[in-house]
């Protein structure tokens, strides 16, 4: 008896330890993969066969710079009947101008040299921008990670070329649910890859507004800039934030 009354004291004492739930993060919680921030499935408005190819897989290439060129024969045709059109029809306003300036003609016939003239170059421009559609630019400053097609091939409606863009890159973190309230999207982050000791700057953009009920996590994406594409996208970081989130 002299037993039970001594063991019960510590068994209750055990029952009503309170519990505490640790909300520190985890190193698995604060791995990341650096993403390229933009990805692009380049395709072709029009379909037609590579006249003139630019690019090579690992090539940078800049805004607006030529990627690939169709065969455009028939296009650049159609462009000189419309210049010639349109030159035709402003020599023959600009004989009659001499004669519209005096009213000697009637309303129809000067109505008639106009819209002839204003057709003409609606016309013009038509065929000159057929004649660019033939030409497929770069829409960013990116990395060619793939060519799809090469001169001689037709080009219908699939990719030509897959493209990203790597400053910024994008880092995704997960974390728990029970963190939730301790971000924001103006909140710092430090960077650490498995190249060496030196670390990049980064910033929270998104904090995502549902969470993922199975899992009871959410996702965090943090940019960050990458001058001269010195980090490779697709390599593994460690998120260090400005302030403890636990």
């Amino acid at each position: 008896m002299r037993f039970f009354i001594f063991i019960f004291p510590i068994l209750v004492q055990c029952i009503f330890i309170p519990i505490s739930y640790s909300n520190s993060l985890d190193e698995s919680q604060l791995s990341c993969l650096l993403e390229p921030s933009l990805q692009i499935e380049l395709s072709s408005s029009v379909p037609g066969v590579v006249h003139e190819m630019n690019i090579e897989r690992g090539d940078y290439i800049e805004r607006g710079n030529k990627i690939i060129e169709l065969n455009s024969t028939l296009q650049k045709a159609a462009l000189f009947t419309a210049q010639a059109r349109e030159k035709f029809a402003a020599r023959k306003l600009a004989r009659n101008k001499n004669l519209l300036d005096q009213n000697l003609l009637s309303e129809s016939e000067e109505d008639e040299l106009i819209t002839e003239h204003q057709l003409a170059l609606l016309l013009l421009d038509e065929a000159k921008a057929q004649v660019a559609q033939r030409s497929i630019m770069s829409p960013v400053d990116g990395v060619v990670v793939r060519r799809n097609v090469s001169v001689g091939e037709y080009v219908g409606s699939e990719p030509i070329a897959k493209l990203v863009s790597l400053d910024p890159l994008y880092a995704e973190v997960v974390m728990r649910a029970d963190v939730y309230r301790k971000f924001d999207s103006a909140m710092n982050v430090t960077l650490s890859t498995v190249y060496g000791d030196q670390l990049h700057p980064g910033k929270v953009i998104i904090v995502d507004k549902v969470i993922d009920a199975a899992s009871g996590t959410f996702g965090i994406r943090i940019e960050v800039p990458n001058p001269d594409s010195i980090l490779p996208a697709g390599i593994k970081c460690q998120a260090h934030f400005e302030r403890d989130p636990s």
